[in-house]
């Protein structure tokens, strides 16, 4: 084997174990930040019930836009309107 092919290889194997190094130490990063993370969740107490079930919304449905929120008030006037459609028997369009 010549002097080129004997560096080749050695670069080569250089490359690989290096490109190993750095992917392992990603994966026991992520695997360490799991394990932490993990730790935290069952030391911590668990949040009352009202608030779980707010999180839990939010986690799935996301916080909504703002924009289309209704008011305390502009809310009192749709249930009153709703509830005087209904009280009427008409149907809602």
């Amino acid at each position: 084997m010549s002097n080129f092919g004997t560096i080749a290889v050695g670069l080569g194997a250089a490359v690989v174990i290096v490109t190993g190094s750095v992917v392992g130490g990603i994966i026991g990063g992520v695997i360490n930040d799991g394990e932490n993370h993990k730790i935290k969740m069952t030391t911590a107490p668990p949040p009352p019930p009202a608030s779980r079930r707010a999180l839990e919304h939010d986690e799935i449905y996301g916080r909504g836009n703002p924009q289309f929120e209704l008011t305390k008030k502009e809310r009192a006037i749709f249930s009153t309107l709703a509830r005087r459609q209904a009280a009427s028997g008409q149907r809602a369009r």
